[in-house]
């Protein structure tokens, strides 16, 4: 099953703009991949600030560069956003954007797939739904 997938102007502008050929080239990879797998090539699943699973997933990139994506049905996937996963860089700026999104991560070995079978990404409610709309 092919998957569509969608990006944000912020990812698109990140993408042309701060990444090195050898990052753009992971990226688009990766892109490819989500294509072809849907959410079981979308890394892990984002703890949520009630100490569960936000229906938000990264994954590791080339370097420090990270990529977040949604699933608003089970035959598109939103890339929300690409960041670099750095000391400096600030988490919170993505959860300003996303109530309910964690500013602290989980410990390596606690974070759970993003999905197990493609056919179930991890579901959203409305309210996350619509803030993609704006986002894409």
């Amino acid at each position: 099953m092919a998957f569509e997938v969608l990006r944000t102007p912020q990812v698109r502008d990140a993408v042309q703009r701060q990444m090195s050929r050898t990052e753009r080239a992971g990226y688009e990879a990766a892109r490819d991949e989500l294509a072809g797998r849907g959410c079981v090539a979308g890394g892990y699943k984002l703890a949520a600030t009630d100490g569960g699973d936000y229906p938000l997933c990264a994954r590791h990139l080339a370097n420090a560069w990270r990529m977040y994506t949604a699933y608003p049905d089970d035959a598109r996937v939103v890339i929300v956003a690409v960041d670099q996963h750095t000391p400096k860089s600030n988490p919170a700026s993505l959860a300003e954007t996303l109530p309910g999104l964690a500013t602290v991560g989980r410990r390596r070995s606690e974070k759970p797939p993003c999905c197990e079978d493609a056919a179930s990404p991890p579901p959203m409610n409305d309210e996350l739904r619509k803030r993609l709309d704006t986002l894409v």
